[in-house]
């Protein structure tokens, strides 16, 4: 039986400075948990381990601390942006079922001693998983320490056992920690003995193996005399570092390798979590699906391809009326202004296509927006009707033929979710991640200053997407026999709530009168 232990301050470091920036939308940032969750899945595939557990520290002083005011001092302060990501890679864990352990006054590596010597106790071996060479004296003939580094996103491992240590340093394992005393180590601000080096660090612990045979055979060591000088003056703060870079084995925790076993995940909770972060990747790689409303159909894909074309006449403008008239669907997406339209549809042969309509590029943009917005002929699905409905109704349009908003039905199968933008919808049925709505809805996204192509093209596959979230939802609202409750009672709602929230009609003072087409709406449960 095998156990891994991972050294979670470690990992989550190294992911944090190997891996570029990573935010939310809403500007969390994610690179390190998404670097540490990867990393773990290639060490499971590299050991397959039957047991696993991850070691912490705590931001509380330790014994060391205690023994020596000056330990780890020097040490730069964790950066916000990856200490606020530190709960999140617990909740992570957490939600993975893997057990983790951390102590007031102990650190991370001495708890990973005691864990690899109770595995050893109990007949297991040891994986220690570390980005530090400090575990390396817990190497034994049943422990290994697995060495990781991360750089330009790409992670790299090397095993460490007590053969492969022999042949890299030329001593056992064990006197990792008599080198540390001679040379000390910066980075924890371990002193070691003032003017000895590594190199000649190296070769006396090579030669004489321990600081305490090193010191019993002084002074008739080989070694130059101003090196002995050095060690002989230097005892003293040798023999406080062998103690300061030494890993107890002897923590006070319960520990049990059977009680580590690997488990199942909360896969319903872990797909949630995965979503909010918008980790679309992993998602795919551990196979998760949505629970309940989110659930992604069988063979159903989206890559947001589409053929899009801008249109400036008036005769194209019919055209297109005409032929959505005779289409089953088309989705539409607007912004708040209406000044830029993009309408959506499908092909009797599959193919996706997109028109774009921007009022300063033409002359009929509010012909086009009265037909469009009121014409029962055409059906609609959009996202967020209730707000396209006030504003269609204070710019003196009366609202005619929308069908289906994704945004309602998203609520309805998943109504404790509290988000349902088309960028988290997109991530949840279709391991895709959108572009950002922010790139059209920014003030000056559209402007004279700015690079149309990036707003545009984030209209358009929002657009498209609305399209294929209607297909989706419609099934899985079918599915949970939730469908008469939406068209019956959800869709119309919004139309109530609009016209109750005083957004106004067509006579509401200041409004931009446009002479509306009114066509007959549908009866109770069809389109509005």
């Amino acid at each position: 039986m095998k156990l891994m232990v991972i050294d979670g301050n470690s990992l989550i470091n190294r992911a944090f400075y190997g891996i570029r920036m990573l935010t939310t939308k809403d500007g969390q940032p994610t690179n390190a948990v998404y670097g540490f969750v990867n990393i773990l899945l290639k060490l499971l595939d590299e050991e397959k381990p039957d047991a696993l557990c991850v070691t912490f520290d705590l931001h509380v002083p330790t014994f060391r601390h205690k023994a020596d005011e000056a330990y780890k001092a020097t040490r730069k302060p964790m950066p916000d942006e990856l200490r606020m990501q530190v709960p999140v890679l617990k909740e992570v864990l957490d939600t993975l079922n893997i057990p983790r352990y951390e102590m007031e006054g102990w650190e991370a590596d001495d708890l990973i001693g005691t864990i690899s010597r109770k595995c050893e106790a109990a007949g297991w071996d040891c994986v220690v998983v570390t980005g530090d060479k400090d575990s390396l004296q817990l190497i034994t003939d049943r422990t290994k320490v697995k060495l990781v580094s991360t750089r330009m996103g790409q992670t790299t491992t090397k095993d460490m056992t007590e053969t492969a240590f022999q042949e890299q340093y030329g001593f056992a394992p064990i006197h990792m920690i008599d080198l540390k005393a001679l040379m000390g180590d910066s980075s924890d601000n371990i002193p070691g003995v003032p003017g000895i080096g590594e190199k000649t660090a190296m070769a006396l612990i090579q030669q004489y193996e321990s600081i305490d045979n090193l010191y019993a055979k002084m002074p008739d060591i080989e070694a130059k005399p101003a090196a002995i000088r050095k060690l002989a003056e230097g005892e003293e703060m040798a023999r406080m570092s062998y103690d300061l870079a030494t890993i107890h084995t002897d923590a006070p925790i319960e520990f049990d390798p059977e009680q580590n076993l690997c488990r199942e995940a909360d896969n319903d909770a872990l797909y949630q979590l995965f979503l909010d972060l918008e980790f679309a990747k992993l998602i795919g790689r551990y196979g998760l699906t949505a629970p309940q409303g989110e659930k992604k159909s069988a063979g159903e894909t989206f890559d947001g391809s589409c053929v899009s074309e801008t249109v400036d006449s008036r005769d194209r403008m019919e055209e297109l009326l005409d032929l959505w008239r005779e289409r089953d669907w088309v989705s539409v997406l607007a912004l708040p202004s209406l000044d830029v339209v993009c309408v959506a549809w499908e092909e009797p042969e599959g193919e996706r296509r997109a028109a774009l309509f921007f009022a300063d590029q033409w002359n009929c943009h509010n012909d086009f927006l009265r037909i469009l917005f009121s014409d029962g002929r055409i059906r609609k699905a959009v996202h967020g009707l209730k707000s396209l409905w006030r504003t269609l109704l204070a710019e003196g349009i009366v609202p005619g033929g929308f069908g289906f908003d994704t945004e309602v039905a998203a609520y309805l199968l998943a109504p404790t979710d509290g988000s349902y933008d088309l960028e988290k919808l997109g991530l949840a049925y279709f391991n895709f991640q959108p572009p950002r709505a922010a790139d059209y809805l920014d003030e000056g996204a559209f402007g004279p200053l700015s690079d149309p192509a990036v707003p545009t093209a984030a209209l358009t596959v929002h657009a498209v997407l609305i399209g294929a979230l209607r297909t989706a939802l419609t099934s899985r609202l079918e599915e949970l026999e939730l469908w008469e409750l939406y068209q019956q009672i959800e869709l119309p709602l919004c139309s109530v709530l609009a016209e109750m929230e005083g957004a106004g009609g067509p006579g509401r003072p200041g409004a931009v009168r446009r002479d509306a087409v009114r066509t007959d709406r549908a009866g109770p449960g069809q389109d509005l």
